[in-house]
């Protein structure tokens, strides 16, 4: 396999995107996430990767495997298992590249490597980007390659028994015309926590959209909630409501490590109970008085990355309120979270539902990025995984945006254009009093450990 770096950031993560058959780095130069290196790997010829050292910079890893990307991102991922990969990954492909129910009907993959020339490339690539508009823009970067060795790769990727292993998300555009989406649908079913649909859209996705919509910008993050730090307090209802509800199940024990404490509203309650190590992004001056008095340990940090450098059974009590639904992958997070847990320890953690503020996704046609209460039974079932609505009703859709921006989450993926703001404004739904609703789907995690 090759390697290329495209963008700098510069940043300590890396987006790793696997290229499908047929590719070099030249169709993605215009793709960028903001606060992500981004790196190519094509040609499957052989899966050897002689680059692995420059990656040891990266604090976390994630891996967008596209069309026959994913067999060899699929194999990679497993040979590369102490790697800091977060996020998985799945674009409009499969573990099993050359199959008549699970990838390319054989039939049809043979078809194109017996008739492969440059004048069917060419048709190929039509057929990949869905038509001759789409086509023109892809053909402005067309992959230098030869046919000569688009034959040997075809190959070598026929030749590969199948790698599987689980994938955190998988997108299957609906007119794919180069793997059958029934295909992919077959094929993930047992390989993949969450399949989302691309409606109408062809092989070759909108590779923009898809990293903008489904990583997150954690710098953004974190310097959203810094300017919201002295109005989350006092607009957090419904966080407040989720954080009571989980500190009615803490009982006193030893260790208890709380990843995103914020202002410290469960913080000093928690500090009560046990031994407090406290871990976000960046502390407010609430934790950090926490602190300095004494009553815990605090410290700036991305827990998604760094929790995988805790021993093993180290933590009786690991408590998230509000928080995990920033993080890049949720199953990542749980498999690290059960592994640090001691015999007999507990995780309590509440994320949120992709119904979660529904009336601000439906009038701007977003789609909210969180997984579903069955895709997070999904990725650790032997967690109890509940879910409840909890309804805000302010008097206009002004103030309801107002607290949105106030309590930092418009970094959840809300448009905040004037264009966008001007069209929430005028779409918001009512109620039958004229009252604007804001419905949170919150979702509780609870994780034991056997003694």
């Amino acid at each position: 396999m090759k390697f290329k770096i495209i963008h700098r950031h510069p940043s300590e993560r890396l987006i790793l995107l696997f290229a499908g058959w047929g590719m070099d780095p030249h169709p993605f130069e215009n793709i960028r996430r903001d606060g992500y290196d981004l790196a190519v790997v094509w040609d499957y010829r052989d899966l050897s990767a002689t680059w692995i050292g420059e990656l040891d910079r990266y604090v976390e890893i994630a891996v967008f495997a596209w069309s026959f990307g994913v067999p060899a991102a699929s194999a990679f991922i497993a040979a590369h298992s102490s790697l800091p990969v977060t996020a998985r990954i799945a674009v409009n492909g499969t573990a099993h590249p050359v199959h008549d129910t699970l990838g390319i009907p054989t039939e049809i993959f043979n078809g194109t490597l017996e008739t492969l020339d440059d004048r069917n490339l060419v048709r190929f690539y039509r057929r990949m980007c869905g038509g001759s508009r789409s086509y023109s823009e892809f053909a402005k970067r067309l992959p230098a390659r030869d046919t000569c060795e688009l034959r040997d790769e075809l190959k070598a990727i026929a030749s590969r028994s199948a790698t599987p292993i689980t994938w955190d998300k998988v997108y299957i555009s609906t007119a794919d015309l180069i793997i059958p989406p029934d295909n992919q649908r077959r094929a993930w079913d047992e390989e993949a926590y969450e399949q989302v649909e691309l409606d109408g859209a062809p092989h070759l996705p909108d590779f923009k959209y898809l990293l903008d919509s489904t990583l997150t910008d954690k710098q953004l993050v974190e310097s959203r909630f810094r300017g919201a730090a002295t109005t989350y307090e006092a607009n957090a209802t419904a966080q407040r409501d989720i954080a009571d509800r989980m500190l009615s199940c803490v009982t006193p024990c030893h260790r208890i490590l709380e990843i995103g404490p914020g202002t410290g509203y469960a913080t000093s309650r928690l500090a009560d109970l046990g031994e407090v190590e406290a871990w976000d992004l960046a502390l407010t001056p609430a934790v950090e008085s926490l602190a300095a008095a004494g009553r815990i340990t605090a410290r700036a940090c991305d827990a998604e990355t760094a929790l995988r450098h805790l021993p093993s059974g180290s933590v009786d009590l690991l408590f998230s309120a509000s928080t995990v639904q920033w993080f890049n992958s949720l199953p990542a997070f749980l498999r690290e979270t059960e592994r640090i847990l001691a015999p007999g320890g507990k995780a309590l953690i509440s994320t949120f539902s992709p119904l979660t503020m529904a009336e601000i996704h439906s009038v701007i046609g977003s789609t909210p990025r969180f997984p579903s209460t069955e895709a997070i039974r999904r990725m650790i079932p032997s967690a109890r995984v509940t879910e409840e609505e909890l309804s805000l009703c302010f008097p206009s859709p002004a103030d309801a945006l107002r607290h949105v921006r106030l309590t930092g989450v418009n970094s959840l993926g809300a448009a905040t254009s004037p264009a966008a703001t001007r069209r929430l404004l005028d779409g918001y739904p009512l109620t039958t009093d004229g009252k604007a609703r804001l419905t949170y789907r919150p979702v509780y995690i609870t994780l034991h450990r056997p003694l």
